[in-house]
């Protein structure tokens, strides 16, 4: 692993970071105007405003302490659990507004 990569990959992961709660903020609260929610239905567009930013702090986090670790080019695989985490937000999303 480059020092220089994992630079790069935790300030882009920090962006993303910023992007998904701005997304989340707005998706979840586009849905949530003028629709009748469950609570448990609220509760998880809630707690998406911060998963999902979260996601990309601890993928971030968890690439540094690989490359201190000395690990493989493999590690930078964490940095797509944001990915995972967004596009699992969006499927949900998704089977909401098809109820």
């Amino acid at each position: 692993m480059s020092l220089l990569w994992v630079v790069i990959g935790t300030f882009a992961q920090l962006c993303f970071a910023f992007f998904l709660f701005m997304l989340a903020a707005f998706a979840g609260g586009g849905y949530a105007n003028g629709n009748s929610l469950k609570p448990m239905q609220s509760a998880i567009l809630d707690l998406s405003l911060y998963l999902l930013p979260a996601l990309c702090v601890i993928s971030a986090g968890i690439v540094i302490v690989l490359y201190r670790n000395d690990a493989g080019a493999s590690a930078y695989l964490w940095y797509l659990l944001p990915v995972v985490g967004t596009i699992i937000y969006f499927l949900y999303t998704n089977n909401l507004t098809r109820r």
